[in-house]
């Protein structure tokens, strides 16, 4: 019988981890950094209820902000009520790529919202963090496919970000429910890795697919550097890009964590999730961990799984995504995939792994469980927001059957269901599967 790694994450099944206590972390700003507390994960992000977060500005910044919320400098100061707990003097600032766009087009202030604690006060933690998200589930009627995504990634041993709901208010006008994400920077590499001492890289177009452009880091734009590891040349990141162009199968397990990337690979296969480096080549990071000297993908923004980043495509075309090749139909290589997949001893685990998805948590019975209990926890929520981009209606058809739209940018004629676009799914990956 092969390993079962697949652990299943239903919302209502997993408590929240300790009360934690009821004011923010208050280390010293000249704490060393492993000195500090552990962050309280139960605290900031339950996975039993929906929290309370209040946003509290000037007017006038809030209104500067609005004015240009495309700027990604522009941060305003503000107060944070998070589930009780009060922090002043917090940079918030807007968020996303095309979705701010698309929401300003939509005459919308509906935005997500980054939450940086330490910008303006050096040392200042929230439950023993310095940095959160709060995203807006653009183009998910469901508000779901986040939360699910991340819990399926941590469910198969993905180093992924934690997720909880949140009934978000502004200036003390209700603004709707969000999700909460874990930022990926110091504070999760300790909690995954055990140091945060590694390189952390942000790799973006023209260099996200991570093809071969040049001999020095400087051939590589749109790779933002979170940490540098200590190197400031990045010799392992080029190290990456010529196993990954000409090296050898044993070159490239000497500069990636294989092990690592396939159940990323699986889930993210299954999700049909296009918004990523399979499609977009963008929404990811890149640790180098200094335990073993190689590269481990961590996945970011997971609001279009399930088959809601299109390609240009129809929804019969995603649910039928080559799991040979899980990427968006165009020329354009993601060596980080087909490298891997030429591998027959590294495709035959991939492919058990898949497998063993659509037969555990990615099965349909399964994922309509944890659909309905994360719909149950959220539902009241929903139907009192008054800045969603659907209606009550369209949350309650679109937890299970494909939702008819017209006017949402982005997507054809269907947003697929989530428990309909599981039983597709599984029956498609099933009949390619060997």
């Amino acid at each position: 019988m092969r390993r079962r790694w697949f652990v299943v994450v239903a919302a209502v099944a997993v408590a929240a981890c300790g009360a934690g206590s009821a004011q923010p972390d208050a280390t010293p700003a000249d704490a060393a950094p492993d000195a500090r507390a552990a962050p309280d994960y139960g605290r900031l992000f339950p996975t039993d209820r929906v929290i309370d977060v209040a946003l509290d500005t000037s007017a006038a910044d809030w209104a500067a902000l609005m004015a240009d919320p495309l700027n990604d400098a522009l941060q305003i100061p503000a107060t944070v009520t998070y589930d009780g707990a009060v922090v002043t003097q917090v940079s918030l600032s807007t968020k996303g790529n095309s979705s701010r766009n698309s929401v300003r087009a939509m005459g919308s202030q509906r935005y997500s919202f980054k939450l940086d604690l330490d910008e303006r006060v050096p040392g200042q933690r929230l439950f023993g963090v310095d940095k959160l998200n709060l995203h807006n589930s653009f183009k998910d009627p469901t508000l779901l496919r986040e939360t699910i995504g991340y819990a399926m990634m941590q469910g198969a041993g993905v180093p992924a970000s934690r997720t909880a709901f949140a009934r978000l208010t502004i200036n003390g006008q209700p603004w709707g429910l969000y999700v909460v994400v874990e930022q990926v920077e110091a504070d999760f590499l300790r909690d995954r890795f055990g140091a945060a001492d590694g390189e952390l890289l942000k790799p973006d177009q023209p260099s996200g697919p991570l093809t071969l452009r040049g001999a020095t880091f400087a051939d590589y734009p749109g790779v933002e550097v979170k940490l540098d590891g200590g190197d400031p040349t990045h010799q392992r990141f080029l190290d990456l890009i010529a196993a990954l162009d000409h090296g050898t199968e044993a070159e490239v397990a000497a500069v990636l964590d294989v092990d690592r990337l396939l159940p990323w690979l699986a889930i993210n296969t299954y999700l049909a999730n296009l918004d990523s480096y399979a499609g977009s080549a963008h929404n990811y990071y890149l640790y180098l961990d200094p335990a073993s000297a190689r590269w481990i993908l961590v996945p970011w923004d997971l609001n279009e799984t399930f088959g809601n980043f299109r390609c240009g495509w129809t929804a019969a075309n995603i649910v039928a995504l080559d799991h040979l090749r899980p990427q968006c139909n165009q020329p354009a290589p993601r060596p980080l995939i087909s490298k891997v997949l030429a591998s027959p001893t590294w495709r035959a685990r991939y492919q058990a792994l898949l497998r063993d998805l659509i037969a555990g948590p990615g099965a349909p019975t399964a994922v309509r469980i944890d659909v309905d209990a994360r719909a149950a926890l959220i539902r009241d929520a929903v139907a009192a927001d008054p800045t969603k981009f659907f209606t009550l209606a369209q949350f309650d058809t679109a937890i299970h059957d494909d939702l008819p739209v017209t006017n949402q940018p982005g997507l054809d004629s269907a947003i697929l269901g989530l428990t309909a676009f599981a039983e597709r799914r599984a029956a498609a990956l099933a009949t390619q599967l060997p």
